[in-house]
């Protein structure tokens, strides 16, 4: 159905002919991007199991960045109405995680929330200078964005029936910004992070997701949209700690705000980040999965957006990339974390700021993300159910656990690094690798001329190809006489088999090599190398220590 196509089931005038139920309660979701459904989400489940409810969602076409909801409510099945019939149709209740548009035009009872954590941010006023770093201008008669008159009031009247609220102290900033607004003000907490908390002990489950082992140091990196954001001010620096960080002990994963995807399009954004997949990023999509991300970090590096605030309030060790002050309320969760949280020094190494980072006082942000903790759910179907003059359920609301298959982050195989091998004993090497995509200005890899460079000989980075030390091939590929015919500096070819690997040396030496973990057969048989240009024989078994694994070859 198009989007301007009028849906004649569930709702329409002929629909009783073909509904197999008649719902008792109509509910209009309101769904402006896809920050909104990600969101919407974490609300919708106090609808579970009630088949008394039917639901349907609607695009208003009030954002610049709607791009991607009709697809992603399509992907999720869902009755979508145009914004014209939605106007057109009576519901017993509109929900809406933003204020933009003519919402007042619903002929339902609307409840308005928050689509981030909480109210934080101040609105945009239009004629800002661009900000220099650590300004303070004064915010005394700044509006906060979703709490002012521009939000909140049409035609003179407050348009919401419900201003839903994720702590008590938002209600004094209403207070001064919409008196009027008050009565409909009600505190409904945090559903998202009531989710983050119950999913906490399936941590282990998403860093599997990720590929994590329990000794891997998963490093998130969080960025809101905007020219203040950490993508905004840093584009490079997920670049950075990809070349800064060891592939053996680190993963790092990036979580970018849906406005900047939707905005600059999915496509774009898989093309500025292209040598980072490469280098073996994983980027969460932009609907779901950043929950599940976030809980299996380790470290995270944000700015003022949802997600690191979520992350200061879960205890994870924070560092901020940016930190624009003069954009967040400061009594509120984000203020918190800026007032508690380190910076990150983009003009020194990344690696020993990693290490050295701690988590900020949850003390000071914890407290600022819900007057309600654990307790959401249930306040917002009272809330929602009020709305509608329907009784509730008579069993209790649903906190569902974030869902591991749900985190499938875009990923490649890591097909070029640069590696060192050391010895550590007669018969084992320590083998540390570093993407060889990417590259940092301030630490990472020892120079060239200290590594070895091993390169895939399908990467479509001919240059680094052309100047591999060793070269992965297949039985598809080509055979190691044709590599060191065209290659000059290569000196060891590695060709993986179904369930081991044959390595040729330039001087015509071959070895097959099976490995306890066959999946890393292919990179640690590249540890060999060195040992190989020293001219000694390869005895019968040997260890690589990869990180925090250590791989047992047998050599035949």
């Amino acid at each position: 159905m198009s989007a301007s196509q009028w849906a004649k089931v569930p709702f329409g005038p002929e629909s009783h002919l073909w509904n197999t139920t008649r719902a008792e309660r109509t509910v209009l979701i309101v769904v402006h991007t896809v920050t909104a459904l990600n969101r919407l989400h974490d609300l919708l489940t106090v609808f579970d199991s009630d088949r008394r409810v039917q639901l349907a969602c609607t695009i208003p076409g009030a954002s610049a960045a709607e791009a991607g909801v009709e697809r992603e409510l399509a992907e999720l099945g869902a009755v979508v109405l145009p914004w014209d019939q939605a106007r057109a149709t009576e519901f017993d209740l509109a929900i809406s995680v933003h204020n933009s548009g003519n919402l007042h035009d619903i002929p339902a009872p609307l409840a308005v929330l928050s689509h981030g954590i909480g109210y934080t941010k101040f609105a945009e006023t239009g004629n800002r200078k661009p900000e220099t770093g650590n300004r303070k201008p004064e915010t005394g008669n700044r509006s906060v964005y979703g709490l002012s008159p521009a939000s909140l009031v049409r035609n003179g009247s407050v348009a919401p029936a419900a201003i839903v609220l994720a702590h008590e102290q938002e209600k004094a900033r209403l207070a001064q910004a919409v008196p009027a607004a008050v009565p409909r003000a009600v505190v409904g907490g945090d559903p998202c992070f009531d989710r983050l908390v119950v999913s906490e002990p399936a941590r282990r489950s998403y860093r599997r997701a990720l590929g994590a082992s329990d000794k891997t140091t998963v490093v998130l990196v969080s960025s809101t949209w905007g020219p203040r954001s950490l993508y905004g001010r840093h584009p490079g620096l997920i670049a950075r700690l990809l070349a800064e960080l060891d592939l053996g002990d680190h993963l790092v994963a990036a979580a970018l705000h849906p406005n900047l995807w939707y905005a600059h399009s999915p496509a774009q954004v898989r093309l500025w980040l292209a040598d980072c997949l490469r280098a073996g990023l994983h980027l969460v999509p932009p609907v779901q999965g950043w929950q599940q991300a976030l809980l299996a970090a380790d470290v995270v590096i944000g700015d003022h957006g949802a997600v690191t605030g979520y992350a200061a309030a879960l205890g994870k060790p924070t560092l901020l990339a940016s930190f624009p002050e003069a954009d967040v309320v400061a009594e509120s969760a984000i203020g918190a974390l800026g007032r508690t949280t380190p910076r990150l020094d983009p003009h020194q190494p990344l690696a020993p700021q990693l290490r050295a980072a701690k988590p900020p006082d949850r003390n000071e942000v914890r407290p600022l993300v819900t007057s309600l903790p654990g307790a959401s759910a249930r306040q917002l179907r009272q809330v929602f159910y009020g709305l509608m003059r329907q009784p509730e359920p008579d069993f209790a609301a649903v906190v569902s656990p974030y869902r591991a298959e749900d985190l499938v982050p875009l990923h490649q195989e890591v097909r070029a690094w640069r590696a060192r091998a050391e010895p550590a004993g007669a018969r084992a090497v320590v083998l540390n690798r570093w993407p060889a995509d990417v590259r940092s200005p301030h630490g990472g890899p020892p120079e060239p001329l200290e590594t070895d460079l091993v390169v895939a000989y399908d990467h479509p980075r001919r240059d680094l190809y052309g100047l591999a030390a060793a070269v992965l091939t297949n039985p598809d590929g080509p055979a190691a006489e044709a590599i060191f015919a065209d290659r000059p500096a290569c000196r060891l070819v590695v060709d993986l088999r179904d369930d081991h690997c044959l390595v040729t040396t330039r001087d015509g030496r071959t070895a097959t090599i099976h490995a306890d973990q066959p999946e890393l057969t292919e990179t640690a048989a590249t540890a060999l190398l060195p040992w190989l240009d020293t001219g000694r024989e390869l005895p019968a078994g040997f260890e690589v220590r990869l990180g925090p694994r250590t791989v047992r070859l047998i050599i035949g």
